[in-house]
């Protein structure tokens, strides 16, 4: 065997060998196609990529009706995947490159970690190829396809390093360490829970193999977390302080998630399938090579083995779940947020530290009767060359898993039918093909180029609940469906006969008025033109009561004092038996007539029954019998006889300046009275009690003919000026002032203006979208994206460059000393 005394090339020959065994492992992912699917997430991570090579945005369009882009998700490998794409001019290359590039950084980080603790350079060399090109790694890139999490597993190494670094070395080692942990959170913040735990089981190997004092740890303990939070802060930060606006679930509190995502016991002992979480031999191997250390003499190595085999157990217990003896335990605060599976994330890293381990016992075993030390290490480097292919064989195992694929051409048709359509303000949906095509529905918005209510991470949905309900609805409660499309502004929808609620979505589409327009294989494209951009709402309020079905739901409070500030929110509000602890109410209830609203005011029973209001007096009326009525609108003799439990009938009626529609002699029993851009009705005699208390149908369509105009939403027509990533622009008319709901999801950093002027902006909490109150005419409507926490990328971005040139410059002057010292 050649010994190769140069370090440099000892490395480098390393790294070219990992280099040229990843492509051979992975010449089907590599070859000419997208990221195998299986049914896994690939797609959804492929678009990420695609979407950050046109550009960073905070909130984006393609995705359910508006996604805070990035703002639930760890961004790092998406980060690298589009500057990779970028250079190569493909998303699909940016991702596959990625992927080979994160088999050379966990090669060389465990190999790293390795030699710190005390491992031999072939060992280290052979436990960074074992563990780069795990086989269960591979199964995380496919058939599951989560890009991110192969991406952080592999960084995973750096945090045990970044560990023993902060206590073992100096401060400049702190300021790596916290590179070290930025890295790894970005790129997986849950790698801190799963190798976290191997974390816990190691202090005590850390604690005696340190070398810094505890003053030295604290402090380095310091430089490194304020290094990794400040470079990580513009993600971080946000997505501490903004968790509540996503939905995260309780999945192990979920009985049938728990159930999916526990681990079968002989699911991690064999390869039971392209989906089962085997580890390969080389965990077997590794585990052999744990109990060598807990029987060698040294302390540490004894406790580096304990560390890593009680790591390992625990991990595996964690793992099983619903299946196992301790469920419990997952069901714990922060641990049932956790999928059991996950748990197994670490299992690789101590079978590879195992194997490492293995290596060494039987390399010091060959015989000296050998003879040269040359002969001696030709015979550890066959062992070394037997290790790996033996630790690699399994591979072949995943190697279906990891073939690139071609997109479905006649779906892809149906897509470019979509895209073919020039005009903008809509979505397209695709209800069931997430059962039938996986993620692919997740990566349609990049090839039509338009958006899309799919998407695939659930948690960064912000109408995930309403979403949810939608893709049940869509078969099984078509009231709610038809109405929920129309507010989501949907167009197309795509079908897919292979679902097996396709029966049952055709006909629901069908009965709102959808038309097929092209079909291509089993997918079949439906057109809707009831979908719009803007919709009004009704939107009434009564304060007190209303005797009768006024025909729509409507929202009902006991005080008028508890809805002044959003009056405007409502076209028609009743007040009829109100209350108010504040006289103040009323100049705010002026306004919101003079501003476009419709009052309708009975103020009997009321603190206003002998007040005067919109300059118009109420007073005390007593009626008994047949009321002498004129109205040169209404049929007055059809009216029922005023009495109650054979007692006159006591209420209200006005005089004052308005337009009277009935009246009893000089009183007004029912008028109304034009109040700026607004209206004011004055109803009398308690008539809507009066129209239930005698069943008089006549008196009550009279009431319900003046409501009628203002229970209908107003009319609305919009032109869309510009829309884009957290932009859009528009020019709308609107017959009369209404609370309109807008088809892009609430988030609270959203903001409106119209004509230039600042509007509040509400979520509607029947879609999940945003609501503005508009005024009637012709108006701009503005409404942009505006992230508050935008400057932390600003922060992050100097605080990565400073990290790195502080390591530069002091590792420049401690070369130059010990350079110096040489001469």
């Amino acid at each position: 065997m050649v010994e190769i005394r140069s370090a440099r090339t000892r490395e480098a020959l390393f790294i070219l060998s990992v280099f040229f065994l990843s492509l051979f492992v992975l010449r089907g992912f590599l070859s000419s196609g997208y990221p195998p699917s299986w049914g896994g997430d690939a797609y959804g991570h492929l678009f990420k990529i695609w979407k950050l090579m046109q550009g960073y945005s905070p909130w984006i369009e393609d995705w359910y009706g508006g996604y805070p882009f990035l703002r639930f998700y760890p961004p790092l490998s998406y980060f690298i995947g589009a500057l990779l794409g970028k250079i190569a001019s493909s998303a699909v290359t940016g991702y596959k490159l990625t992927v080979l590039l994160a088999i050379l950084v966990g090669a060389i980080s465990t190999r790293i970690l390795l030699k710190e603790l005390g491992f031999s350079d072939a060992s280290s060399y052979l436990s960074g190829i074992v563990y780069a090109l795990s086989v269960y790694h591979l199964r995380v890139l496919s058939p599951e396809g989560n890009f991110p999490r192969f991406f952080a597993i592999n960084l995973a190494p750096l945090f045990i390093l970044a560990l023993l670094y902060i206590t073992r070395k100096n401060w400049r080692y702190a300021v790596l360490s916290g590179l070290f942990l930025a890295a790894v959170g970005l790129a997986h913040h849950t790698l801190f829970v799963s190798f976290g735990l191997m974390v816990l089981f190691l202090l005590p190997y850390v604690w005696i193999t340190r070398r810094n004092g505890v003053r030295d740890i604290a402090l380095n303990l310091l430089i490194a977390g304020v290094t990794a939070l400040l470079i990580s802060s513009f993600w971080v930060l946000p997505f501490l302080l903004e968790k509540s606006n996503a939905h995260f679930l309780k999945e192990n509190s979920i009985e049938y998630l728990f159930k999916f995502q526990s681990v079968r016991l002989r699911e991690l002992l064999f390869h039971t399938s392209s989906w089962s979480f085997y580890q390969g031999l080389a965990f077997y191997m590794g585990i052999v090579g744990i109990v060598v250390l807990l029987a060698k003499g040294e302390k540490s190595e004894r406790t580096l083995g304990a560390g890593l085999l009680g790591a390992s157990l625990t991990a595996i217990l964690l793992s099983l779940g619903y299946y196992g003896p301790t469920p419990f335990l997952n069901r714990l605060p922060l641990l049932d947020m956790i999928p059991p599976y996950r748990w197994l994330d670490s299992l690789s890293l101590a079978g590879a530290t195992g194997v490492g381990a293995l290596f060494e016992v039987l390399s010091g075993l060959i015989p000296q009767k050998i003879g040269s030390g040359a002969k001696r290490k030709a015979a550890a480097g066959i062992l070394l060359a037997f290790l790996v292919v033996l630790s690699l064989s399994d591979i072949r195992l995943q190697v279906n898993s990891l073939k690139a694929e071609d997109f479905p051409g006649d779906y892809l048709a149906v897509l470019n039918y979509v895209g073919n359509d020039n005009s903008t303000g809509w979505r397209f949906y695709q209800p069931g093909l997430g059962m039938t095509q996986g993620s692919r529905v997740s990566w349609t918005p990049a090839l039509a180029e338009k958006p899309s209510l799919d998407g695939w991470y659930r948690q960064g949905d912000p109408a995930y609940p309403q979403h949810s309900y939608l893709n049940y609805a869509i078969e099984k409660d078509p009231g709610f469906a038809r109405k929920a499309l129309r507010a989501y502004s949907m167009k197309y929808i795509i079908t897919d006969e292979n679902y097996r609620g396709y029966a049952d979505i055709i006909r629901n589409l069908r009965s709102f008025g959808f038309e097929e327009i092209y079909s291509s294989g089993p997918f079949h494209l439906y057109r809707w033109s009831n979908f719009t951009f803007l919709q009004p709402k009704t939107g009434i309020l009564v304060i007190g009561n209303w005797p009768f079905d006024l025909g729509v739901s409507y929202e009902r409070g006991e005080y008028v004092d508890d809805y002044t500030d959003g009056l405007n929110e409502y076209s028609l509000v009743i007040l009829n038996g109100y209350k108010y602890r504040d006289p103040l109410v009323w100049p705010k209830l002026e306004d919101y007539v003079k501003n476009g609203g419709t009052l309708v005011l009975n103020t009997f029973p009321s603190p206003d029954a002998e007040a005067t209001r919109f300059g118009v007096k109420s007073v005390i009326v007593r009626v008994f019998g047949r009321a002498n009525f004129t109205s040169s609108i209404y049929n007055v003799s059809a009216f029922s006889n005023f009495t109650y439990e054979g007692q006159p009938w006591t209420a209200t009626a006005y005089y004052g300046d308005m337009t009277p529609l009935i009246k009893l002699e000089n009183y007004t029993v029912l008028g109304y009275k034009n109040y700026g851009k607004g209206r004011v009705y004055f109803v009398g005699l308690n008539l809507p009690y009066h129209a239930t208390y005698t069943d008089n149908g006549y008196e009550k369509g009279i009431l319900e003919g003046l409501l009628a105009g203002y229970i209908k939403p107003p009319k609305v027509s919009y032109h869309v000026i510009d829309m884009g990533d957290g932009y859009i622009r528009l020019e709308f008319n609107l017959s009369r002032a209404s609370t309109v709901v807008v088809s892009e999801n609430y988030y609270p950093h959203w903001k409106g203006y119209v004509d230039g002027n600042k509007v509040e902006i509400k979520k509607n909490t029947e879609f999940g979208l945003m609501e503005v109150a508009l005024p009637a005419g012709s108006h701009v409507l503005e409404l942009k994206f505006k992230d508050p926490l935008s400057f932390l990328r600003c922060l992050g971005l100097i605080s990565l460059a400073l990290a790195i040139l502080l390591l530069a410059l002091s590792t420049g002057r401690a070369s130059h000393r010990t350079w110096g010292r040489d001469k």
